[in-house]
């Protein structure tokens, strides 16, 4: 119980969301493709998206200074537009194909090494779960349906705890990740 007990402690509570949180990349993706892509037919990796790829604000105030774009200001709430410049930034970087759930896993392995290693293990999908798991500290991360979920499994009696939101850990991940 040790090993969980450092898990949410660590993972769980790095503190409050950095002012400019990052977006989800799926929904950055779909958000792109129902509103921009309608009047925009270039692809997200065009010139006219690389002052928008991770600020939000950028996007903010395109909208509101493009008569043809104010609508979508009623569209769009902030997380939409967030999410919107994640996708532009992934995409800027070669990374659009990169799931919320291996983004996720990535910056927990790089934050907390100790704990989720070795590092890059291949991702996983059983039953709708998205996991990996790390031989060394017998620990699986998995994320179903917006939530995460962690077991220590060299714990004995350890079940699958929800640890929270997907939401609420790329909230806490540095704008870009």
């Amino acid at each position: 119980m040790r090993g969980l007990s450092a898990f949410l402690l660590a993972f769980c509570c790095v503190g409050p969301a950095p002012a400019s949180a990052a977006g989800s990349v799926y929904s950055g993706r779909t958000w792109f493709e129902s509103v921009c892509f309608v009047c925009h037919f270039e692809p997200a990796t065009a010139p006219r998206f690389v002052p928008a790829r991770f600020t939000p604000e950028y996007l903010t105030s395109a909208f509101q200074r493009t008569p043809a774009m104010v609508a979508n200001l009623a569209l769009l709430n902030a997380q939409a537009i967030n999410d919107i410049a994640t996708y532009l930034g992934l995409v800027g970087l070669g990374l659009s194909s990169a799931s919320d759930t291996d983004r996720l896993l990535d910056w927990g392995e790089d934050t907390y090494p100790q704990l989720l290693s070795p590092a890059r293990q291949p991702t996983q999908e059983i039953s709708g779960y998205r996991y990996r798991y790390y031989p060394t500290t017998g620990v699986y991360v998995a994320t179903k349906e917006g939530s995460v979920w962690f077991l220590d499994s060299r714990t004995p009696g350890a079940a699958i705890q929800n640890i929270g939101s997907l939401r609420s850990y790329l909230d806490q991940m540095p704008n870009g990740r």
